[in-house]
């Protein structure tokens, strides 16, 4: 692992040395040139003093189209150089539409959506989470339940708690095993309890006759809590 580490640092170390050397070759040979050429016509303009008024006016016209040039310049290296901010992600409440739509078409089965988009409010990078969670959670009923339709549904639980579940019928908790089960990207339940445990966060599993997944997120990460 590394090896692998190493090579990826060095692979990313290059990217960013090939990078500042293409920036100091566009910086050189575009605003720096012209900004040298600046400054010599203007050191030239100052020792030509007896210069009449339309000559001197006429080279100063040159200098100002010159530095015009400069300015056009760095402005569209530093346009080149922003990195656009992120359009703002949807509400995760249309995220989980989305999944539920995408993966009735890629697997053809049912995906009834009965969430409370109130109890999806969640705190800090969550929401992100319980998005990744249940895209691999529905993955797992693509691959192992054989079912024929999935129910993804929520509930506020007596200690504030929210309940986010994912329901098949298929064949249920005996087909799973917790360490070895293959999830989208090769993630299993072990993985998805690690990322849910940085929030306190957790995964129950319940079904012999079809599995149903439960992710129980504290009230003290949903939004508004105190």
């Amino acid at each position: 692992m590394c090896g692998v580490a190493d090579a990826e640092y060095s692979a990313s170390r290059d990217d960013a040395a090939s990078i500042r050397q293409a920036l100091a070759e566009v910086l050189h040979d575009g605003p720096l040139q012209e900004l040298v050429a600046l400054q010599l016509k203007a050191a030239n303009l100052a020792r030509l003093g007896q210069l009449g008024h339309v000559d001197r006016a006429a080279r100063l016209l040159e200098l100002s189209d010159v530095a015009q040039a400069a300015i056009e310049h760095l402005k569209q290296i530093i346009r080149d150089l922003a990195v656009p901010a992120p359009p703002p992600l949807e509400p995760l409440y249309r995220r989980f539409v989305t999944l539920c739509e995408d993966f009735r078409l890629s697997s053809g089965i049912k995906c009834e959506l009965a969430v409370e988009p109130a109890h999806l409010k969640f705190r800090s990078h969550l929401g992100e989470v319980m998005h990744r969670t249940l895209r691999e959670l529905l993955a797992n009923v693509r691959k192992h339940a054989r079912a024929n339709i999935v129910t993804i549904s929520s509930e506020r639980r007596p200690d504030g708690s929210v309940a986010i579940s994912v329901e098949d019928e298929g064949i249920g908790l005996p087909a799973l095993s917790r360490d070895a089960t293959p999830f989208a990207g090769g993630f299993g339940l072990r993985s998805i309890e690690q990322g849910l445990a940085a929030f306190d966060a957790f995964l129950e599993l319940d079904g012999e006759t079809g599995l149903c997944a439960t992710v129980v997120v504290p009230a003290r990460w949903l939004a508004g809590h105190r």
